[in-house]
């Protein structure tokens, strides 16, 4: 009898040392896979000293004369670099969900976004509010409500989320241009308006995106005659500063090697991108475009 409970108390013992090695490798993998995440998550924040960021930086530094912010200019700067990020941050989450190529499309147009803004705060010294804030977190209590708002909308339907991505650049819109119009910074104006061509770029991109679902979007936060005029505007060109471009993401068209899908990256050989795709000569863009060749042709 003795032996058997001798035994009894072994197996028990033994089971409950296996049980924690057990839970312990999954709290180890649990914990490694967070790692990996948070991994991720800074490889694609760009910094900078981004082969993209860098020059961006260099030239709002060495060909903008250095002007000194006001409290209301340096808030803006931070303000609109998060705004960027929730349009980024929104979108990524909402393409995860539906896969709607729009939503990766205009995602990596406002990376390019975020980092121009960037180089603005790095030039004047600023505190950058995103660091290395995940997706998803903001400093700004109002953005972080919006975020998770909008995310949980656009969660309901492809249909509620092209309504999400309309809101975001509608307001995104109508905070540009409060913003561009107090500020006399020749280097801020510069991103302001090349992110302005982008964001109506975008609304045009999402309403059409509705339409084709025969749905429309009544704008919230500029005003209806604003609203008809970018819509009924044709695609604008630009996105550069100093010839970077602030654009990212690929579409379909007519390129080089066949007809189909394809992309025309820099813009540099004849093809025809349309779409919410490439079609910038100076790289990357989003909105329709011609690669024409000539290097200066394309979309945000």
């Amino acid at each position: 009898m003795k032996k058997r409970i001798f035994k009894l108390m072994f197996g028990i013992v033994a089971l409950t040392g296996f049980l924690f090695l057990f839970t312990q490798c999954e709290s180890d993998a649990t914990e490694l896979a967070g790692l990996d995440a948070q991994a991720i998550n800074a490889s694609d924040r760009a910094g900078e000293n981004s082969p993209i960021v860098k020059p961006l930086c260099l030239c709002l530094t060495n060909n903008y004369p250095y002007q000194k912010v006001n409290e209301e200019e340096s808030n803006t700067l931070l303000f609109m670099r998060e705004e960027e990020k929730l349009a980024r941050d929104v979108y990524r989450a909402l393409y995860e969900k539906w896969g709607t190529p729009v939503f990766n499309n205009i995602q990596q147009s406002e990376q390019r976004h975020m980092d121009a803004v960037f180089c603005l705060i790095k030039k004047y010294q600023l505190t950058d509010p995103v660091s290395d804030n995940p997706a998803g977190v903001f400093l700004n209590p109002d953005l972080q409500n919006l975020y998770n708002a909008l995310t949980t909308q656009g969660f309901q339907s492809q249909i509620a989320a092209l309504q999400v991505g309309a809101t975001i650049e509608d307001l995104d819109i109508r905070d540009l241009m409060v913003a561009n119009e107090k500020t006399n910074n020749a280097d801020i104006q510069a991103v302001y308006t090349e992110l302005l061509k982008g964001s109506r770029n975008h609304m045009r991109a999402f309403v059409n995106n509705l339409g084709n679902q025969g749905q429309t979007y009544t704008p919230q936060y500029i005003t209806p005659e604003t609203f008809l005029t970018i819509i009924n505007g044709t695609h604008e060109t630009g996105g550069t500063i100093c010839g970077i471009a602030l654009k990212g993401g690929n579409g379909t068209g007519t390129c080089p090697n066949g007809t189909g899908t394809g992309t025309c990256p820099n813009g540099n050989q004849p093809g025809n991108c349309n779409g919410n795709g490439p079609g910038n000569g100076n790289g990357p863009g989003n909105g329709t475009g011609t690669c024409d060749g000539t290097g200066n042709k394309g979309g945000n």
